[in-house]
C-alpha cells in the first residue's frame, strides 16, 4: 500500500515537512509496512522555496536587500540546478522574503509607503548569478505598490510631472506622470518568469488588491481608497504609454491583485506566466508522477474551510489525486464552519484540536495532536477494512 502525504504547513507551528512527518508517524503506528512518500507542498507563499528545494536539487542563498519600509533585511532565495525536466537554471524567489508582511511589527505596517524594491533586488541578484528563469511566489507581501518597486530596482524610471523619480511605495503612484523603460537591464528580456499566486482578484475595484488585502496590511478605509486610486492611475499610465506590454484589459485580468498588484509592474518587464501557486508547485515537483500507484493521499493545512477551494494546497493536490482515482483525506489544525464544498474532492476531513484551547497551547501541542489524529485516522481505516471483509 502506497500512501502519499502531501500537506502544506500549519502556520506558526509546523512547516510542511514537519507536518508530513507527523502524519507518517501516526500512520506507521497502524500500518508499519506501508510505503510512505512525503511530498511537502506550498501554494506560492512563504515556505515555497524550502518546499521546492526538498524535492529538487539546488542551493539556498542569503542576500541583503531593502526591506518593505527601507530598512535592510537578509532575504533568502534559491537556485535550482538544471535537470531533464527543468533544463534552465531557475531562481526561486518569494516576495515575502524581502517585502513581506511578517518582516514588520503590526504597528509598523504601512502599505502607503511599503515597497517591493527589495524583491527586485533579489531578482537582479539571481540574474547576476546566472538565472535563466525565475519562479516568483507572491504570498505574504506587505506592499500595495503594484510591483512599482520591482520596476524601479530593475532599471525602470517612474517619473512625476517635473521629470523626477517618484518616491517608493503605493501612494506615490498617484504622482506618476510617465514610465521610462529605456534603461531596463537588457538581460530581463531573456528571463522566463513564472509568477505564482493563490488569489484571483483583479488589480482594482471592490474586489481588488487595495480593498481586499489593504486592511490586513495596515490600511485605513481612507487609505484603501487612496491606494486603489493610485493603482488605477499606474495602470492607466502604463496602458497609455506602453500598450505593447500593458494589456488593454489590465484592470480586469484575474490575479493582478495579488501581492498588492505586483503583477502589474511585472507585466512591464517580462512576458510572464501567471499561475496558481499550488499548480506551479505541483508541476515543478512532478506531482502527477509521484501520485501514480498510490492507494491514498493525505493532505492538510492549519485552517481548512471553503476558502481552501481558492487555490490552496489541500484542494489542489486533492484534484490531482482525483484525476487518478485516488481518495484523499484532509487534516487541519482547525476546520471552519463551511467545509461542505471540500467534500467534492476529499473523502473526509479531520481537525486536530481536541477541545477549546488558547491559541498558544494549540500551537505548542500541534505536533502531538497532529500525530495522534493521523494515528486515529489510520486505525479507523484498518477497522473499516476489517469490518467490510
Amino acid at each position: 500500500m502506497k500512501i502519499v502525504i502531501a500537506p502544506d504547513s500549519f502556520k506558526e507551528s509546523l512547516d510542511a515537512a514537519s507536518v508530513a512527518k507527523c502524519i507518517e508517524n501516526g500512520f506507521r503506528e497502524v500500518f508499519p509496512d506501508a510505503e510512505y512518500v512525503a511530498l511537502p507542498l506550498a501554494d506560492g507563499g512563504e515556505g515555497t522555496v524550502d518546499v521546492l528545494l526538498q524535492g529538487l536539487s539546488g542551493n539556498k542563498y542569503t542576500t541583503e536587500v531593502m526591506g518593505p519600509l527601507g530598512n535592510t533585511v537578509a532575504a533568502q532565495w534559491a537556485m535550482l540546478e538544471p535537470s531533464p525536466s527543468n533544463p534552465k537554471r531557475t531562481a526561486l524567489v518569494e516576495i515575502a522574503a524581502a517585502s513581506g508582511l511578517d518582516l514588520l511589527a503590526p504597528d509598523k505596517r504601512n502599505p502607503m509607503l511599503a515597497t517591493s524594491f527589495g524583491t527586485g533586488q533579489l531578482m537582479l541578484e539571481a540574474i547576476e548569478q546566472g538565472a535563466e528563469a525565475i519562479i516568483l511566489g507572491l504570498g505574504g507581501s506587505a506592499t500595495n505598490d503594484g510591483g512599482a518597486g520591482i520596476v524601479q530596482a530593475l532599471g525602470g524610471k517612474l517619473l512625476d510631472e517635473q521629470g523626477k523619480e517618484i518616491a517608493l511605495g503605493g501612494f506615490a503612484l498617484s504622482q506618476l506622470t510617465s514610465i521610462d523603460l529605456s534603461e531596463l537591464d537588457e538581460r530581463l528580456r531573456n528571463i522566463d518568469l513564472t509568477v505564482a499566486c493563490d488569489v484571483a482578484n483583479p488589480l482594482c475595484g471592490e474586489n481588488g488588491a487595495s480593498h481586499i488585502f489593504g486592511p490586513q496590511k495596515g490600511a485605513s478605509s481612507e487609505q484603501v481608497q487612496a491606494l486603489d486610486s493610485a493603482l488605477h492611475h499606474f495602470a492607466t499610465v502604463a496602458m497609455q504609454q506602453h500598450p505593447s506590454v500593458a494589456k488593454a484589459d489590465t484592470l480586469e485580468i484575474s490575479g493582478y491583485g495579488a501581492a498588492g498588484g505586483t503583477p502589474m509592474g511585472l507585466s512591464l518587464l517580462f512576458a510572464m506566466q501567471l499561475k496558481p501557486g499550488i499548480e506551479m508547485v505541483l508541476d515543478t515537483l512532478n506531482a502527477d508522477e509521484v501520485l501514480k500507484g498510490a492507494s491514498l493521499v493525505v493532505t492538510g493545512e492549519g485552517q481548512m474551510d471553503n476558502q481552501t477551494l481558492q487555490g490552496k494546497t489541500p484542494f489542489g493536490i486533492a484534484l490531482r489525486a482525483q484525476k487518478q482515482g485516488i481518495p484523499t483525506i484532509g487534516i487541519a489544525g482547525s476546520l471552519g464552519t463551511e467545509v461542505d464544498e471540500l467534500y467534492s474532492a476529499m473523502g473526509s476531513l479531520f481537525g486536530t484540536v481536541r477541545s477549546p484551547q488558547p491559541l498558544e497551547q494549540v500551537l505548542k501541542e500541534a505536533e502531538i495532536n497532529l500525530t495522534r489524529t493521523a494515528r486515529n485516522i489510520a486505525a479507523t481505516l484498518k477497522l473499516g477494512s476489517a469490518i467490510l471483509n
